[in-house]
């Protein structure tokens, strides 16, 4: 049950704590991991509970998607650790792709690859948001974003 409700509550804080702290970048960011746990509750609604035995399509699209967007905000930002949060999306995506290579792999560690690196990116937001509010103490206003 911790392992349902823990990203939840980290999901809900780290979004609130972005929206009202954080720059464009970890608002983008914060929207982003809140779209892709909106679109799987979506996912689950229509299709019904992942299978851990074969890979989920709606899952990879997901998954997918959060990789392309989070990887260009993570080029684009002024900022170390949205390349983290894309690393971490990464790994998500390379677990579809090991199960969609392999269907023998084992079910926990298919959902270990897809489902744990949530919460990491979640607590990488964070950490984020918080550098960015002492940058911001420090440094005043700067740019979100890199200029080029």
């Amino acid at each position: 049950m911790l392992s349902l409700w823990l990203p939840r509550i980290l999901l809900a804080f780290a979004v609130v704590f972005a929206a009202r702290k954080g720059g464009e970048p970890e608002q983008s960011v914060a929207a982003i991991l809140l779209a892709t746990f909106a679109l799987d509750v979506a996912n689950h609604a229509i299709f019904g509970d992942p299978a851990w035995f074969a890979v989920n399509p709606g899952h990879l699209v997901i998954d997918l998607w959060a990789f392309i967007v989070l990887l260009w905000v993570a080029v684009r930002a002024n900022r170390a650790w949205p390349l983290a949060v894309s690393a971490a999306q990464a790994l998500v995506v390379l677990g579809h792709v090991a199960k969609l290579w392999e269907l023998a792999m084992v079910r926990k560690a298919y959902w270990v690859m897809t489902q744990v690196p949530f919460s990491l990116q979640l607590l990488v937001l964070i950490f984020g948001t918080a550098a960015h509010m002492q940058r911001s103490r420090r440094l005043g206003d700067y740019h979100g974003w890199r200029l080029t």
